[in-house]
C-alpha cells in the first residue's frame, strides 16, 4: 500500500530528518539509507518498521546535520608514518631515487590518517533523536496508508457484493442447469435407443452419472462460503487481512472456473464470466492491502 511520511527531531547542535515511503509489494521489503557514520542504525530502523508494517516495499531515508560538540577529530598513526618515511629513505639510498615526500604523498597512505568523532560514539549519542524521528515518520506513513485503505476497502466491498449477487444468480440457475442437461441426454438416449445393439438401461445409467457430474451444487456451496469469509474480513479493524483476502480470491476463482466448466446453461456461463471479470478487479488491488 502506498504512503508517505516525514518527520524531524532537533537536539542540541543536531537535527535528524526522516522520510518514509511505501509502495505496493506482496511481502515486506525494507530499504534503509543512513549516512556512513550511522550505519549501525540500520538494523534498529528495520526492527521498528517490522513492528509497524506487514506488507509493502518501504524506503527509509535518514539525514543528519551536526555541528558543535559532534565534530570530527583527526588522528595520525605515527608508527605507520615512521615506517613509511624510513622505507622512503631506504629506497632513495638503495636505488638512487630522488624527490621529497610531501603531505600529499602522506595523506594517500591508507589508514595513516583516521577520522573519529569527538565526544564518544556519535551514532549512539544521536540514536534517541533518530528513533523518535523514525517512529514519527512511520506514524504519518501509516496514517496515509489507512486513508488509502479506507478508499480501497469501499471499492473491494462493492466489487465483492457484485460477485455475491452473480453467485446467487448462478445458484438459482443450478437446478435449471441440471434439468437442461437431463433433457439433452434424454434426447441423445432416445436417438441411440433405436439401435438394437444399445442397452437402454445402460444408457440411462450412464446418463444419470454424467448429469450428476454436471451438478454444480457443491461449487455453489463452497463459493458462498468463500464469499462469506471474504465479507467477514471487512469487519476486522486493525487486522492484517491482505494475504487471507488473496487466498480467498484464488479459491473463489477456482469454484467459478469449475462451475463454468461443468455448466451446460448459457445463463450460468455468462454470469461466471461476469463474476471472473469482477474478481480480476479485486485481484489487481488486493496486493495493495496489508
Amino acid at each position: 500500500m502506498t504512503g508517505y511520511g516525514r518527520a524531524e527531531r532537533h537536539g542540541e547542535d543536531v537535527s535528524v530528518a526522516v522520510e518514509a515511503r511505501s509502495v505496493n509489494h506482496r511481502f515486506l521489503d525494507i530499504h534503509v539509507r543512513c549516512p556512513g557514520r550511522f550505519l549501525s542504525w540500520e538494523p534498529r530502523v528495520r526492527s521498528i518498521v517490522r513492528d509497524a508494517l506487514r506488507r509493502g516495499k518501504v524506503d527509509i531515508h535518514l539525514n543528519v546535520k551536526e555541528s558543535g560538540r559532534f565534530g570530527a577529530k583527526l588522528s595520525v598513526n605515527r608508527e605507520l608514518l615512521r615506517a613509511f618515511l624510513d622505507e622512503a629513505e631506504k629506497i632513495r639510498g638503495e636505488f638512487g631515487v630522488g624527490g621529497e615526500v610531501g603531505l600529499r604523498d602522506l595523506f594517500s597512505v591508507p589508514e595513516l590518517v583516521q577520522v573519529a568523532p569527538e565526544g564518544g560514539d556519535t551514532a549512539e549519542l544521536l540514536w534517541s533523536e533518530a528513533e523518535s524521528a523514525v517512529r514519527d515518520a512511520l506514524a504519518m506513513l501509516s496514517k496515509t496508508r489507512r486513508e488509502e485503505g479506507e478508499r480501497l476497502k469501499g471499492f473491494l466491498r462493492d466489487t465483492a457484493e457484485r460477485i455475491g449477487t452473480l453467485a446467487a444468480e448462478i445458484r438459482s440457475l443450478a437446478a435449471e442447469n441440471r434439468e437442461l442437461a437431463q433433457a439433452r441426454f434424454r434426447e441423445r438416449i432416445e436417438t441411440l435407443a433405436g439401435n438394437a445393439a444399445v442397452d437402454p438401461a445402460r444408457l440411462h445409467q450412464e446418463a444419470a452419472i454424467l448429469v450428476d457430474r454436471l451438478d454444480i451444487t457443491e461449487e455453489c456451496d463452497r463459493l458462498g462460503s468463500h464469499l462469506a469469509a471474504m465479507d467477514a474480513l471487512f469487519r476486522e479493524p486493525g487486522e492484517a487481512v491482505g494475504k487471507r483476502f488473496d487466498f480467498l480470491v484464488q479459491e473463489v476463482f477456482r469454484e467459478l472456473n469449475t462451475a463454468g466448466n461443468k455448466s451446460a446453461h448459457a445463463g450460468i456461463s455468462q454470469r461466471v464470466v461476469a463474476a471472473k471479470t469482477e474478481l480480476e478487479k479485486i485481484r489487481e488491488q488486493i496486493q495493495n492491502v496489508e
